[in-house]
């Protein structure tokens, strides 16, 4: 026998001998039958020499939140009292907050959702009733419960899914396929010990799958009552001459709307007296903060979506205003996602008056901010000094430097409004002020001082 041939045919033995026997590929519900395979009319004996090189098998994504992770939009069948923060309360993480229906809308209650076309559901999670506790008072157990939802896709019936109603966290009924309009409808409901309770009653949802240009945690649906929301128009249909007369007034708002919100939050915190402010100090607050926000996510959302959304995702975050730590990092997010929505607006008005505009402001807002930190922080260092040295003890260095840089900045500050010009070049000439917390800010403030120095013509 040839000794090449039988050297061949050994390695075709070995090969067939370490997992290479073929096993018919599993069906593909939907799929295209495979076409029929002919006979070779002779095998082909690979060498021993050149292994078969094998493709690995592509690994597919994990499914995520698609409400968190694409564009999307969002309606619920009614609101308790129609109050519309109802309806962000199915998307906001938390057990403790609820969507409540109008009372009496039951069984027939529903939930409708616009997905990009491109994208791909795996199953829809929802939690079956209010998970939570208040007092005495067992929400979930209280009121009802939904036990059976009925689900849809353009109008076409998936399947209807029954759901554990004892359980107070996410459970997932196995309803699939491609994007579109999905509608969730309530096909049972278990009562609740509360037979004065009539609400449908869900904590939270999310709609698993994938999607090509999946940012899971970036994205937050466009919320309704009644009917979903039109989807945005792209960029392409925006009138850019209304967008930049929309931008010329917005910034004028917003310069002076965050310089009154930063003078509140400062008096906060220099309150030694009552750092958990009072309810109504906390509403005033929240009210200011979310009409800053809102003016910025309306103004970039016809350009840039996810900008929008990275907007409405900060507005979203409680702050929690008596932990001095917790709202200052919020607050300074606030400030980094509105830098960054205003930038892409003047991006895409690409004009240099724009350009301007936008760099003046957000210099102004870091430049208020550094001063209210410097403020702040001189008013503790006195305080700690003249507390040593009541108690006999070592008052440690001395402030001086921070009470010369707090003074600077409130000049600088206050001459902003009316000499930008030669108030930038003050402060591109400075050092640094003598507070590491205020780093960040500073950094951020030099860079657009120098953007605004070539877009506003200040050379």
């Amino acid at each position: 026998m040839n000794g090449r041939w039988c050297a061949g045919l050994l390695g075709w033995i070995v090969l067939l001998g370490c997992g290479g026997d073929e096993r018919p590929a599993p069906e593909v519900e939907g799929s295209a039958p495979a076409a029929p395979v002919e006979e070779a009319s002779a095998p082909v004996v690979p060498s021993a020499a050149e292994p078969v090189a094998v493709e690995p098998a592509p690994i597919e994504a994990p499914p995520v939140d698609l409400l968190h992770a694409v564009g999307t939009e969002l309606a619920v069948s009614s609101a308790y009292r129609d109050q519309g923060a109802q309806v962000g309360r199915l998307v906001d993480g938390e057990l403790a907050t609820a969507w409540n229906s109008r009372t009496g809308d039951l069984v027939g209650a529903w939930i409708e959702v616009r997905l990009p076309a491109a994208a791909e559901v795996t199953g829809i999670a929802l939690v079956p009733g209010f998970a939570h506790t208040s007092g005495e008072s067992d929400l979930f157990t209280g009121n009802h419960r939904v036990a059976r939802v009925r689900v849809l896709r353009e109008g076409v019936e998936i399947g209807v899914f029954a759901l554990a109603t004892e359980e107070r966290a996410l459970v997932t009924a196995p309803a699939t396929g491609a994007g579109g309009v999905w509608r969730i409808e309530v096909a049972e409901v278990l009562p609740g010990a509360r037979s004065d309770w009539r609400e449908t009653c869900l904590s939270e949802l999310q709609i698993l799958g994938r999607a090509p240009d999946a940012r899971p945690g970036e994205r937050l649906p466009r919320t309704a009552i009644g009917a979903l929301p039109e989807p945005l128009p792209g960029p392409e249909s925006v009138d850019r001459a209304a967008l930049e007369a929309r931008q010329q007034r917005d910034v004028s708002w917003l310069a002076t709307a965050w310089q009154q919100f930063e003078r509140e939050f400062d008096g906060l915190e220099q309150n030694t007296g009552e750092p958990d402010p009072d309810g109504f100090t906390r509403d005033e607050l929240d009210r200011q903060r979310h009409a800053i926000l809102d003016r910025v996510a309306a103004l970039v959302a016809p350009v840039d979506a996810a900008r929008a959304d990275a907007v409405r995702l900060a507005r979203a975050r409680a702050v929690v205003w008596g932990d001095t730590a917790q709202r200052r990092s919020t607050i300074a997010g606030d400030l980094d996602v509105m830098v960054s929505a205003l930038d892409a607006v003047a991006d895409f008005l690409g004009g240099e008056e724009s350009r301007c505009r936008t760099e003046r402001l957000a210099a102004g807002l870091r430049l208020e901010r550094i001063t209210g930190a410097l403020a702040t922080a001189e008013m503790f260092s006195e305080m700690d000094e003249f507390e040593a040295m009541e108690g006999g003890g070592d008052p440690g260095p001395s402030g001086a430097g921070l009470g010369r840089d707090a003074a600077a900045f409130q000049e600088l500050r206050d001459g902003w409004a009316a000499n930008s010009r030669g108030v930038a070049a003050r402060l591109l000439r400075r050092d640094a002020p003598a507070l590491p917390a205020a780093a960040s800010d500073w950094t951020a403030l030099r860079g657009h001082l120098e953007a605004a120095r070539t877009a506003c013509h200040w050379e």
